[in-house]
Formats: C-alpha cells, sequence, structure tokens
C-alpha cells in the first residue's frame, strides 16, 4: 500500500484524510471500502489512529498516553499484578503480566480485557506485533514466540539469541527484539525468529523496543 491516496482536484494532486460515503442519505467520514477477494470481503485500506500505551508494575497499572505530550488520558488497574508489556497490532492491543503468567487482548478504548491465555512461558517479557502477526517474549524460559493474533494461542517457539529476552516489536514487515543479558538489540527475522542483525545495546539494560510508521 502507497502512503497515501491521493485526487486530482483543480489540477493538484492532494492527499485523503478520509472516505466519504452518503449512507441513507447522510454523508459519513472514514468509512471503509471493501472489496470482494477469493468470495471474502476484505478491507482496502485501514486508517492509522494514533493511540499511545504504557503499562507500570509498580502502580500495576495500564495507561493510554496522549501520543503528543505524553500526558496521561487514561489510568486502569491491571488484569494481573506484575504488567510486563504492552503493544498493538492495527486496531488491536495486546498485554502481558510476569506474576499472573498471561497473555491478553485488551479493549483499545477502555483497557478491560476482552481475552485472557496462558503463557506459553512462565515470565512474560514483551509483546507486540507487526501488521497481523502478533509476537511475544519470556524472560525464564528464554524464548520468543509468534501467537495467534485471536486466540494468543502459540504458532512458532524459538530460543531468544540473548539469555534475558525483555522487548519485542516490530515497524511494518521487520521484527526486533532486545535483550538485558548480553545488552544487546536484534533485528529478527518474522517467520524463523532467528536473529539477522546484532548489535551492542546504547545502554546496560534495554528493557524494551518498538517503531512507528513515517
Amino acid at each position: 500500500m502507497t502512503k497515501a491516496t491521493h485526487v486530482n482536484v483543480g489540477g493538484t494532486y492532494k492527499s485523503c484524510k478520509s472516505v466519504w460515503r452518503n449512507v441513507s442519505g447522510v454523508w459519513k467520514s472514514d468509512v471503509m471500502t471493501w472489496r470482494n477477494v477469493s468470495a471474502t470481503w476484505k478491507e482496502c485500506m485501514q486508517y492509522a489512529y494514533e493511540r499511545l500505551y504504557h503499562c507500570d508494575y509498580v502502580s500495576d497499572s495500564n495507561y493510554e498516553l496522549n501520543a503528543d505530550t505524553l500526558a496521561t488520558i487514561t489510568t486502569v488497574s491491571s488484569p494481573g499484578t506484575g504488567p510486563g508489556g504492552i503493544g498493538g497490532i492495527n486496531s488491536r492491543l495486546y498485554h502481558c503480566d510476569y506474576v499472573s503468567d498471561s497473555n491478553y487482548e485488551l479493549n483499545a478504548d477502555t483497557l478491560a480485557t476482552i481475552t485472557t491465555v496462558s503463557s506459553p512461558g512462565t515470565s512474560p517479557g514483551g509483546i507486540g506485533g507487526i501488521n497481523d502477526r502478533l509476537y511475544h517474549c519470556d524472560y525464564v524460559t528464554v524464548s520468543s514466540y509468534e501467537l495467534n493474533v485471536d486466540t494468543l494461542a502459540t504458532i512458532t517457539t524459538v530460543s531468544s539469541p540473548g539469555s534475558y529476552p525483555r522487548g519485542i516489536g516490530g515497524i511494518n514487515s521487520r521484527l526486533y527484539h532486545c535483550d538485558t543479558s548480553p545488552d544487546k538489540n536484534y533485528e529478527l527475522n518474522v517467520d524463523t525468529l532467528a536473529a539477522i542483525n546484532t548489535v551492542s545495546s546504547p545502554s546496560s539494560y534495554p528493557r524494551g523496543i518498538g517503531g512507528v510508521k513515517v
């Protein structure tokens, strides 16, 4: 997909900020366009909403933050007692907890729990995704996992390239990972979870990694 859809307005190409459709005589914005692909209707595009989330294991809370100021918008008690990571894919939000040893899907608006599944390991250290794929890491089993985005069941389990995995996340189709021992950052193969690139962390105790599309 290109970065933006453009239309010619008076000889000048302008980017489309929204798609409008007449619904029962009322024009509505941000209406999704669909296309029939092999007898299945699929969305033609997805809209990006800048929403930022954060978790804290001392306050035992999850937060939505203002993406510009980082000020708190919403504070909700975490479903477990040891929040370890939070991240999303498109409009879906996920969370992991190292005390309850569970992974969760959360409601992106209320931060309430939608789904709770036991973690494939014993101490979840991070969770995040790329496109329509979800990943997770555990610092006791020293493993990285690909999870099913709907059921949170394990698809793939691979030994982490370090010995204390603490974060995993991506940008578009690229996946990244960090480890507090031996203080490294990695790019991982999205299918095999093998390390593609290994670089020493700029600090001494990496705890998270993730990115944005610009």
